[in-house]
């Protein structure tokens, strides 16, 4: 037989394999630029939320298998990362928010503990930030409880159009969680269920996001997030 055509099929393999292992889902480079297309929507009052957020890598430094990222988000906040080649997860070291509603999550956490996703599910901390209260006596209240995020790859999409844009080599990661919270002693705990999804391309990052916090409290209702990539710069 040829040695030539066994040796081919393992060319080709690995190959694909080192073309797998280069996706990058987290682009790091000092100044690149996300402008995102934020809608939040209420199902007690019916209506809709919008606004603008731009995200700016500011800094980026390399020690050893680490690299530090820290991003400037638009409203104030300010985000700092790590990104571990060696052991391939994307970490959240340090958090700054421009509101004072605070963050009852750990601030250092593993956000992808895998960044290849070779590791297809995952759990994390995480908390509510979308529901509030409309009625009193809980009108604006916001509960923050912490609870388990439960997330796997969905589906694997080689392209994908969005805004009249195509993307390649994307993800949709899909979580689930639970929680209660207490929003008046009078009537006990309240259930709630999380549901998020994310499509994230090679070379870009997070291009839609969709966020759904649900509980059948009459005074919260459902909250739902929805975030749109309108622009990248690298």
């Amino acid at each position: 037989m040829n040695i030539k055509l066994l040796i081919l099929p393992t060319i080709l393999s690995f190959l694909s394999s080192c073309e797998i292992d280069s996706r990058d889902y987290f682009p790091f480079s000092n100044g690149a630029k996300w402008l995102y297309s934020i809608k939040i929507n209420s199902s007690y009052t019916g209506k809709e939320y919008e606004k603008r957020l731009m995200i700016t890598n500011i800094n980026t430094e390399r020690k050893n298998n680490i690299i530090q990222v820290s991003k400037l988000h638009s409203d104030g906040s300010y985000y700092t990362y790590e990104v571990n080649k060696k052991k391939n997860q994307i970490i959240r070291s340090s958090v700054i928010l421009a509101f004072g509603e605070g963050m009852v999550e750990p601030v250092k956490k593993i956000i992808y503990p895998d960044s290849q996703f070779n590791q297809k599910q995952w759990v994390i901390k995480e908390q509510l930030f979308l529901l509030k209260g409309f009625q009193p006596p809980l009108l604006n209240v916001k509960p923050r409880s912490q609870f388990e995020m439960s997330y796997k790859v969905n589906k694997q999409l080689n392209n994908l159009k969005l805004n009249g844009k195509t993307y390649k080599f994307c993800l949709m990661i899909e979580g689930n969680g639970n929680t209660t919270f207490i929003g008046d002693t009078r009537s006990g705990p309240i259930d709630v269920e999380i549901v998020n999804y994310e499509w994230i391309c090679d070379g870009v990052g997070v291009v839609k996001q969709k966020r759904v916090e649900k509980t059948n409290a009459s005074a919260f209702g459902n909250m739902t997030l929805e975030k749109h990539l309108l622009s990248f710069e690298n």
